[in-house]
C-alpha cells in the first residue's frame, strides 16, 4: 500500500513520478489495495497534468 500526499508528490521529479505511477498500475492487481492505489493513480495524473507537458 502506498501512504503519499499531494505534497510528496509535488517534490517528487518527473521520472520518480512516472516510475511510482508504473508500480501503482502493477499493485491494481490486488483487490485488497484498488481503491486506495485509483486514488493514488489519480492524484499522479492531476500533479502531471498540473507540471504541463515537457519543453
Amino acid at each position: 500500500m502506498f501512504k503519499i500526499t499531494k505534497a510528496d508528490l509535488a517534490k517528487k521529479t518527473d521520472s520518480q513520478l512516472a516510475a511510482l505511477f508504473q508500480e501503482a498500475s502493477k499493485a491494481l492487481r490486488s483487490e485488497a489495495t484498488r481503491s486506495p492505489t485509483q486514488s493514488l493513480l489519480s492524484m499522479i495524473r492531476a500533479e502531471i497534468a498540473k507540471r504541463g507537458p515537457s519543453p
